[in-house]
């Protein structure tokens, strides 16, 4: 008896895949947004009464309905969950890079007016003047954002876990007689009243 020859998956792709028809493309950028065969189903019916331009072209592209056999099939040949996994951390990726891009810009930006309001200051006599509030708010924009501190004191941005440990025994009996001694504090203030 021969073994019967495992079936050679396709490549994951966000785009279109090898022999995937426009309507299986389609319906799996259907699925993406609706989450489930089911839900799919039933959004496929209503996505042309968007008015959107681009549903629009989704829908001329979706076609007549299959059955849910039929989506089903099509979930398991093209590997949809896993696509669609793949299709989420690409966009996280993308907005990761975009947040870090908006950071990045943000720096420049508070820099670039720390820079032009120095310059104002320096010829203050000749053009409009910039306050020196003014040019304290834009040094203590700029020193926040590059974590600096704007004072005397350092900026902690996080608690250090590893130094987050519970008290031994010797320090809880420690807490014991603090909170006794402040307890017979109190209680002494309260009956000289």
């Amino acid at each position: 008896m021969t073994k019967p020859k495992p079936k050679k998956l396709l490549t994951l792709t966000v785009s279109k895949m090898q022999d995937e028809t426009e309507q299986q493309y389609a319906a799996w950028l259907l699925y993406c947004e609706a989450g489930s065969i089911d839900k799919t189903q039933l959004v496929w019916d209503k996505v042309g009464q968007n008015l959107d331009e681009s549903w629009m072209v989704l829908a001329n592209r979706l076609g007549k309905k299959p059955s849910h056999t039929t989506l089903g099939l099509w979930s398991k040949k093209y590997r949809w969950p896993e696509r669609r996994d793949l299709r989420l951390e690409e966009e996280i990726v993308e907005l990761k890079d975009k947040a870090d891009r908006f950071r990045k810009k943000r720096k420049y930006l508070v820099t670039e007016l720390l820079i032009q309001s120095v310059a104002k200051v320096q010829k203050q006599i000749k053009q409009t003047p910039i306050s020196i509030l003014e040019l304290k708010y834009l040094w203590e924009m700029h020193r926040t954002e590059y974590d600096e501190s704007i004072g005397k004191n350092e900026i902690l941005h996080r608690i250090d876990e590893s130094e987050q440990v519970p008290p031994t025994d010797e320090e809880k009996e420690l807490g014991v007689e603090i909170d006794t001694a402040i307890k017979k504090y109190y209680d002494k203030q309260n009956k000289q009243r």
